[in-house]
């Protein structure tokens, strides 16, 4: 994986809070790397700051104590799928390009296989409120992988969804991002996802969110999503992620 593609260090970020007219911390000295080409998951309960850190690598918020390094543009992906109703798949996915003065002969070009890629060749031309929910999540993945950041951001991108939606897109994931050499930080709340999905696990605790543990998880790529739930580690991890999850605030919490 090589050296490495984001860096924090130190990283303060705090929020003033106009009804009790006081600063609440968001983020409390949280310092931790990512390699090049590595997929990350930040795992926290809500309201812990991991929006908040997302947000930061991404240039969208500042913050205040604390060094941040992100090697190369980050393309972003949120919970909500954000794409524009006025457009149609293609359209979407191709706006990043658009933006950035592409022709429309060569946005074609570049965004076929990325349609292809992700399974909305056959809806291509077709609208937002055509589609189903997890339709609209494929485009804006679609659209961030056009973007071609270096790093892809995700935040929750598939935590709106159903249970079985939420599996087939976490394994079309698996699927694309071998091949889009991306550095991915994913956020999200669900013990499960974070172990399907991610090479390492950084588990953040209650507000303020600090870094509790960074669990490394040893299952092999490529990955079957029902395969892995027979893996005895499987069981074992998650264990262990609960347990950092449930005994933390009791612990940590101030009296």
């Amino acid at each position: 994986m090589g050296t490495s593609a984001i860096e924090l260090t130190g990283l303060w970020k705090g929020f003033h809070d106009a009804r009790r007219d006081q600063t609440v911390i968001a983020v409390e000295d949280v310092s931790f790397s990512v390699a090049r080409g590595e997929f990350v998951c930040l795992l926290g309960p809500s309201g812990c700051g991991k929006s908040t850190l997302l947000r930061i690598l991404a240039g969208l918020d500042e913050h205040d104590l604390g060094e941040v390094r992100v090697d190369g543009h980050a393309s972003v992906v949120f919970q909500e799928h954000g794409v524009f109703p006025w457009l149609s798949v293609e359209d979407n996915v191709a706006y990043p390009l658009k933006v950035r003065g592409a022709g429309r002969a060569e946005r074609r070009r570049r965004v076929a296989p990325l349609l292809e890629l992700t399974g909305l060749t056959d809806f291509r031309g077709a609208y937002p409120h055509q589609l189903s929910g997890g339709m609209r999540q494929r485009t804006s993945v679609a659209r961030a992988l056009a973007d071609d950041g270096e790093v892809l951001l995700m935040d929750e991108p598939f935590g709106a969804l159903d249970e079985q939606t939420r599996l087939v897109l976490q394994q079309e994931l698996l699927r694309i991002w071998p091949d889009s050499d991306k550095t991915v930080v994913f956020i999200t709340h669900s013990v499960d996802e974070a172990l399907t999905l991610a090479d390492r696990v950084l588990v953040m605790s209650a507000r303020p969110g600090r870094i509790l543990a960074d669990v490394p998880i040893p299952f092999g790529r490529p990955r079957d999503i029902l395969e892995l739930r027979r893996d005895p580690r499987y069981g074992e991890i998650t264990y262990e992620l609960w347990r950092l999850l449930r005994k933390e605030p009791a612990e940590t919490r101030p009296s």
